[in-house]
């Protein structure tokens, strides 16, 4: 396989950033101690008012938790629509034919059709691991017996809670009562149990890079195979991150703690152009108004860049106003309308010749 000739590239990268609202949830658990099933915490920076900083751990979400039930929701997406998927993906284990152990233990449907143990080259390795499975195309992989890595074209962060809501005291965890109860009082036959739940508005960032999905990570000539179901697996990567998010698809216990959840601010950007432009975290009720600002900042030094925001919000916040003619802001409805209308503009930047 040939060397790629390298051009200019043209990033077409969505992010999202929003705040949402989750009480009594329980999504996240990092540890049992005795009788108390803990929820996953972590240290958090913050200003004090004297002017210094101070530590504080809050409760958090974190971004292998919301990676794994994306994955599981593309690969869910990727089979009714056709597009393949491994027996391991349809199953929920996503150990990504980690190394030649694994592909023979686990992958034997891959094998069947490409030996990608017998292959010499990385490219075809990877031509071939990414025509078997779009999870591993758009969540990449790392085969070490090959030394080949795929960088994941979906990235999250932690879910923690906004800095205004801790800054406010908004932002708390207590475990919870729970008790096994039987007929009769005998001795290790009931018990008492706690579940540490959490409350707070928690600030959600995620981003595609759409434009690599489809796309061989090394110098390799371009499959054209993979680039006939470019546009559907990259709706089927999209899809996924609005069902993650729509729906709340994420997160452990929801058969007992399923949290009251509302989505109070969401903003979304496509974008397109040399490099990739992210949303602000959404810690401040001004993020999308400080995201504005910095998109009109940046479309002034790479002209090529053209940047789409499409936002709603619940909250009394800062309106942004546009900066320059290559930055769109759209206010929407709703927050499902915001991340409809960003996918519209997608492809509209992945049709050929835009």
């Amino acid at each position: 396989m040939s060397a790629r000739t390298l051009q200019p590239p043209k990033v077409i990268h969505v992010s999202v950033s929003a705040r949402i609202l989750m009480n009594v949830e329980a999504l996240n658990m990092a540890e049992t101690v005795g009788n108390v099933s803990r929820h996953r915490k972590a240290p958090v920076i913050v200003s004090s008012k004297q002017g210094g900083v101070s530590v504080v751990y809050v409760p958090a979400i974190s971004g292998e938790s919301l990676a794994y039930h994306y994955q599981k929701l593309l690969a869910s997406i990727a089979q009714t629509r056709g597009l393949p998927v491994t027996r391991m993906d349809a199953q929920g284990f996503f150990m990504k034919f980690s190394d030649n152990n694994i592909i023979k233990k686990y992958y034997e449907d891959v094998l069947s059709k490409y030996n990608v143990i017998e292959m010499a080259e990385a490219c075809k390795v990877e031509e071939a691991i990414l025509k078997s499975s779009v999870v591993a195309d758009v969540g990449g992989f790392l085969y070490t017996d090959k030394l080949i890595k795929r960088t994941s074209r979906i990235r999250f962060s932690y879910m923690i809670p906004t800095l205004d809501a801790i800054e406010s005291g908004a932002a708390v965890s207590y475990p919870q009562l729970h008790v096994r109860y039987t007929p009769r009082p005998e001795e290790r036959e009931q018990a008492l149990y706690y579940v540490e739940t959490a409350s707070a508005l928690y600030a959600f960032t995620a981003g595609l890079n759409a434009s690599d999905v489809a796309e061989l990570s090394l110098l390799c000539e371009a499959s054209t195979d993979l680039l006939t179901e470019k546009k559907k697996r990259v709706e089927a990567a999209y899809d996924a991150l609005i069902a993650l998010l729509d729906g709340l698809m994420f997160g452990a216990k929801k058969s007992r703690f399923s949290p009251v959840w509302d989505v109070i601010t969401l903003a979304v950007s496509v974008s397109k152009g040399s490099i990739e432009f992210n949303l602000s975290p959404p810690h401040t009720k001004n993020f999308i108004a400080e995201s504005v600002e910095r998109a009109g900042r940046l479309v002034n030094v790479f002209k090529d860049m053209n940047v789409n925001i499409y936002w709603s919000s619940k909250e009394d916040l800062r309106e942004p106003s546009t900066p320059s003619q290559n930055v769109h802001i759209e206010k929407t409805t709703s927050h499902t309308d915001a991340l409809m209308k960003a996918k519209g503009k997608l492809f509209e930047y992945l049709a050929p010749g835009k």
